[in-house]
Protein backbone atom coordinates (compact mmCIF):
# COMPACT_ATOMS: atom_id res chain seq x y z
CA UNK A 1 0.00 0.00 0.00
CA UNK A 2 1.20 3.52 -0.81
CA UNK A 3 2.72 5.44 2.08
CA UNK A 4 2.23 9.21 2.44
CA UNK A 5 3.88 11.73 4.75
CA UNK A 6 1.75 14.79 5.52
CA UNK A 7 3.66 17.85 6.77
CA UNK A 8 1.29 20.51 8.10
CA UNK A 9 2.54 23.88 9.36
CA UNK A 10 0.26 25.71 11.81
CA UNK A 11 0.48 29.44 12.31
CA UNK A 12 -3.21 30.34 12.52
CA UNK A 13 -4.59 28.02 15.20
CA UNK A 14 -8.21 28.86 14.39
CA UNK A 15 -7.89 27.09 11.01
CA UNK A 16 -6.90 23.70 12.39
CA UNK A 17 -10.44 22.28 12.49
CA UNK A 18 -10.93 23.18 8.83
CA UNK A 19 -7.70 21.41 7.85
CA UNK A 20 -8.48 18.34 9.93
CA UNK A 21 -11.81 18.10 8.13
CA UNK A 22 -9.98 18.14 4.79
CA UNK A 23 -7.39 15.58 5.94
CA UNK A 24 -10.24 13.18 6.63
CA UNK A 25 -10.41 12.79 2.84
CA UNK A 26 -7.02 11.06 2.77
CA UNK A 27 -7.79 7.44 1.93
CA UNK A 28 -6.47 4.37 0.15
CA UNK A 29 -2.99 4.69 1.66
CA UNK A 30 -1.04 4.50 4.90
CA UNK A 31 -0.21 7.98 6.04
CA UNK A 32 1.61 9.77 8.84
CA UNK A 33 1.18 13.31 10.07
CA UNK A 34 3.90 15.71 11.19
CA UNK A 35 2.71 19.06 12.53
CA UNK A 36 5.07 22.02 12.83
CA UNK A 37 4.32 25.08 14.91
CA UNK A 38 6.15 27.83 16.74
CA UNK A 39 4.42 27.01 20.04
CA UNK A 40 1.99 24.15 20.70
CA UNK A 41 -0.77 24.81 23.19
CA UNK A 42 -2.37 21.99 25.14
CA UNK A 43 -5.58 22.63 23.23
CA UNK A 44 -3.80 22.27 19.90
CA UNK A 45 -2.10 19.02 20.89
CA UNK A 46 -5.37 17.57 22.19
CA UNK A 47 -7.15 18.49 18.96
CA UNK A 48 -4.61 16.62 16.85
CA UNK A 49 -4.47 13.65 19.21
CA UNK A 50 -8.24 13.34 18.96
CA UNK A 51 -7.77 13.11 15.19
CA UNK A 52 -4.70 10.83 15.12
CA UNK A 53 -2.98 9.22 18.10
CA UNK A 54 0.37 8.91 16.30
CA UNK A 55 0.82 12.52 15.19
CA UNK A 56 4.32 13.97 15.60
CA UNK A 57 4.88 17.53 16.78
CA UNK A 58 7.91 19.57 15.75
CA UNK A 59 8.45 23.00 17.26
CA UNK A 60 10.06 25.50 14.89
CA UNK A 61 11.20 29.09 15.05
CA UNK A 62 8.96 31.74 13.55
CA UNK A 63 11.11 32.22 10.44
CA UNK A 64 10.73 31.26 6.80
CA UNK A 65 6.92 31.21 6.93
CA UNK A 66 5.73 27.66 6.06
CA UNK A 67 8.70 26.96 3.78
CA UNK A 68 11.57 26.59 6.25
CA UNK A 69 9.57 24.32 8.62
CA UNK A 70 8.84 22.03 5.65
CA UNK A 71 12.48 21.95 4.53
CA UNK A 72 13.61 21.39 8.12
CA UNK A 73 11.38 18.33 8.45
CA UNK A 74 12.30 16.75 5.11
CA UNK A 75 15.99 17.25 5.88
CA UNK A 76 15.65 15.58 9.28
CA UNK A 77 13.71 12.46 8.24
CA UNK A 78 14.45 9.27 6.33
CA UNK A 79 12.06 9.61 3.41
CA UNK A 80 13.00 6.39 1.64
CA UNK A 81 9.85 4.59 2.79
CA UNK A 82 7.42 7.23 1.53
CA UNK A 83 5.88 7.35 -1.92
CA UNK A 84 4.67 10.91 -1.56
CA UNK A 85 4.85 13.99 0.68
CA UNK A 86 1.80 16.23 1.08
CA UNK A 87 2.62 19.80 2.14
CA UNK A 88 -0.10 21.85 3.85
CA UNK A 89 -0.16 25.03 5.91
CA UNK A 90 -2.60 27.51 7.37
CA UNK A 91 -2.96 30.68 5.32
CA UNK A 92 -4.36 34.05 6.30
CA UNK A 93 -7.42 35.40 4.49
CA UNK A 94 -6.95 38.35 2.16
CA UNK A 95 -8.92 41.45 3.06
CA UNK A 96 -8.22 43.11 -0.29
CA UNK A 97 -8.85 42.11 -3.89
CA UNK A 98 -5.94 40.11 -5.29
CA UNK A 99 -5.66 37.65 -8.14
CA UNK A 100 -3.31 35.12 -9.71
CA UNK A 101 -3.96 33.93 -13.27
CA UNK A 102 -7.10 36.08 -13.12
CA UNK A 103 -8.48 33.98 -10.27
CA UNK A 104 -9.98 36.01 -7.39
CA UNK A 105 -8.22 35.18 -4.12
CA UNK A 106 -10.07 37.41 -1.65
CA UNK A 107 -10.91 35.96 1.76
CA UNK A 108 -9.96 32.29 2.11
CA UNK A 109 -10.16 31.50 -1.61
CA UNK A 110 -6.38 31.23 -2.05
CA UNK A 111 -6.16 28.69 0.76
CA UNK A 112 -9.28 26.85 -0.31
CA UNK A 113 -8.23 26.47 -3.95
CA UNK A 114 -4.80 25.14 -2.99
CA UNK A 115 -6.12 22.64 -0.47
CA UNK A 116 -9.31 21.51 -2.16
CA UNK A 117 -7.46 20.87 -5.41
CA UNK A 118 -5.79 18.05 -3.46
CA UNK A 119 -8.18 17.23 -0.61
CA UNK A 120 -11.59 18.54 -1.61
CA UNK A 121 -12.97 14.99 -1.42
CA UNK A 122 -11.65 11.47 -1.05
CA UNK A 123 -12.22 11.04 -4.79
CA UNK A 124 -10.11 14.13 -5.50
CA UNK A 125 -7.30 12.86 -3.26
CA UNK A 126 -7.32 9.46 -4.93
CA UNK A 127 -7.18 11.10 -8.37
CA UNK A 128 -4.13 13.11 -7.32
CA UNK A 129 -2.48 10.01 -5.89
CA UNK A 130 -3.17 8.20 -9.15
CA UNK A 131 -1.31 10.94 -11.03
CA UNK A 132 1.60 10.61 -8.61
CA UNK A 133 1.93 6.92 -9.48
CA UNK A 134 3.13 7.89 -12.95
CA UNK A 135 6.92 7.48 -12.95
CA UNK A 136 7.27 10.69 -14.98
CA UNK A 137 5.45 12.81 -12.38
CA UNK A 138 7.20 14.44 -9.44
CA UNK A 139 4.54 16.84 -8.18
CA UNK A 140 0.80 17.50 -8.28
CA UNK A 141 -0.58 20.94 -7.40
CA UNK A 142 -3.37 23.40 -8.16
CA UNK A 143 -4.05 24.11 -11.82
CA UNK A 144 -5.47 27.56 -11.12
CA UNK A 145 -2.57 28.72 -8.94
CA UNK A 146 0.35 27.43 -10.96
CA UNK A 147 2.19 30.67 -11.68
CA UNK A 148 4.55 31.44 -14.53
CA UNK A 149 8.15 31.85 -13.48
CA UNK A 150 8.13 34.99 -15.58
CA UNK A 151 5.80 36.50 -13.00
CA UNK A 152 8.04 36.05 -10.00
CA UNK A 153 8.55 39.24 -8.00
CA UNK A 154 11.44 41.40 -9.22
CA UNK A 155 12.64 41.71 -5.63
CA UNK A 156 13.29 37.96 -5.54
CA UNK A 157 15.34 37.78 -8.75
CA UNK A 158 18.80 38.27 -7.27
CA UNK A 159 18.19 35.80 -4.44
CA UNK A 160 16.58 33.22 -6.72
CA UNK A 161 19.50 33.18 -9.10
CA UNK A 162 21.99 33.01 -6.22
CA UNK A 163 20.25 30.14 -4.43
CA UNK A 164 19.70 28.27 -7.69
CA UNK A 165 23.43 28.31 -8.33
CA UNK A 166 24.31 27.54 -4.70
CA UNK A 167 22.24 24.35 -4.41
CA UNK A 168 22.53 23.29 -8.06
CA UNK A 169 18.87 23.51 -9.09
CA UNK A 170 18.49 24.88 -12.61
CA UNK A 171 16.07 27.71 -13.35
CA UNK A 172 14.06 25.71 -15.87
CA UNK A 173 10.44 24.72 -16.05
CA UNK A 174 7.15 26.45 -16.67
CA UNK A 175 6.51 27.79 -13.21
CA UNK A 176 5.68 27.10 -9.58
CA UNK A 177 2.78 26.59 -7.19
CA UNK A 178 1.86 30.01 -5.81
CA UNK A 179 1.09 29.24 -2.19
CA UNK A 180 3.28 26.16 -1.77
CA UNK A 181 0.77 23.38 -1.14
CA UNK A 182 1.32 20.24 -3.18
CA UNK A 183 2.07 16.53 -3.36
CA UNK A 184 5.71 15.78 -4.18
CA UNK A 185 7.90 12.70 -4.51
CA UNK A 186 10.81 12.61 -2.04
CA UNK A 187 13.38 12.05 -4.80
CA UNK A 188 12.44 15.39 -6.36
CA UNK A 189 13.70 17.18 -3.25
CA UNK A 190 17.08 15.49 -3.01
CA UNK A 191 19.17 18.54 -3.88
CA UNK A 192 17.27 20.65 -1.38
CA UNK A 193 17.69 17.96 1.27
CA UNK A 194 21.45 17.94 0.73
CA UNK A 195 21.85 21.73 0.86
CA UNK A 196 22.87 23.72 3.94
CA UNK A 197 20.52 26.39 5.23
CA UNK A 198 22.02 28.79 7.78
CA UNK A 199 19.45 30.00 10.29
CA UNK A 200 20.12 33.64 9.48
CA UNK A 201 19.27 33.31 5.79
CA UNK A 202 15.55 33.11 6.56
CA UNK A 203 15.59 36.64 7.98
CA UNK A 204 17.42 38.14 5.03
CA UNK A 205 15.77 40.14 2.27
CA UNK A 206 16.99 40.82 -1.24
CA UNK A 207 19.15 43.75 -2.18
CA UNK A 208 16.59 45.28 -4.49
CA UNK A 209 13.52 45.45 -2.28
CA UNK A 210 12.63 44.90 1.37
CA UNK A 211 9.85 42.39 0.63
CA UNK A 212 11.98 39.74 -1.05
CA UNK A 213 12.76 36.76 1.18
CA UNK A 214 14.34 33.32 1.18
CA UNK A 215 10.88 31.83 1.72
CA UNK A 216 9.62 33.38 -1.54
CA UNK A 217 12.70 32.10 -3.35
CA UNK A 218 12.22 28.54 -2.08
CA UNK A 219 8.52 28.69 -2.92
CA UNK A 220 9.85 28.63 -6.47
CA UNK A 221 12.82 26.33 -5.98
CA UNK A 222 10.74 23.58 -4.36
CA UNK A 223 8.92 23.30 -7.69
CA UNK A 224 11.91 23.95 -9.92
CA UNK A 225 13.69 21.10 -8.13
CA UNK A 226 11.07 18.77 -9.62
CA UNK A 227 11.97 19.82 -13.17
CA UNK A 228 15.67 19.69 -12.31
CA UNK A 229 15.19 16.04 -11.27
CA UNK A 230 13.82 15.27 -14.73
CA UNK A 231 10.23 14.96 -13.52
CA UNK A 232 6.97 16.67 -14.47
CA UNK A 233 4.41 18.72 -12.55
CA UNK A 234 0.79 17.73 -13.13
CA UNK A 235 -2.30 19.66 -12.09
CA UNK A 236 -5.57 19.19 -10.29
CA UNK A 237 -8.37 21.62 -11.10
CA UNK A 238 -10.36 23.21 -8.31
CA UNK A 239 -13.03 24.42 -10.73
CA UNK A 240 -13.58 27.64 -12.61
CA UNK A 241 -17.19 28.82 -12.62
CA UNK A 242 -19.32 28.59 -15.75
CA UNK A 243 -18.40 26.68 -18.87
CA UNK A 244 -17.87 29.98 -20.70
CA UNK A 245 -15.52 31.29 -18.03
CA UNK A 246 -13.73 27.94 -18.01
CA UNK A 247 -13.22 28.10 -21.77
CA UNK A 248 -11.83 31.63 -21.62
CA UNK A 249 -9.54 30.67 -18.76
CA UNK A 250 -8.30 27.56 -20.56
CA UNK A 251 -7.45 29.68 -23.62
CA UNK A 252 -5.62 32.15 -21.39
CA UNK A 253 -3.60 29.32 -19.86
CA UNK A 254 -2.65 27.90 -23.24
CA UNK A 255 -1.36 31.26 -24.39
CA UNK A 256 0.34 31.98 -21.08
CA UNK A 257 2.14 28.68 -20.68
CA UNK A 258 2.32 27.56 -24.32
CA UNK A 259 0.61 24.29 -23.37
CA UNK A 260 0.23 21.53 -25.93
Amino acid sequence: MRRVLVIFHVYYHDQVDWFIDRMKNISGCRWELVVTCQAFTDELREKFHAFRHDVRFVEVENVGYDVWPFIKVVKSMDLSGYDCILKLHTKRPLDRKESINRVDLKGYRWRNILVDSLLGSSKRFEKCMSMMQDNAVGMVCSYELFMSLRDYLPEDTFMLEGESERIGVALKGKGFCAGTMFMVKPEALEKIRRADFPREMWNKVSRSNSTGSAAHVYERLLCLAVYDAGLEIRFSKYGFGTSVAAGIYKLYRKIRYAEE
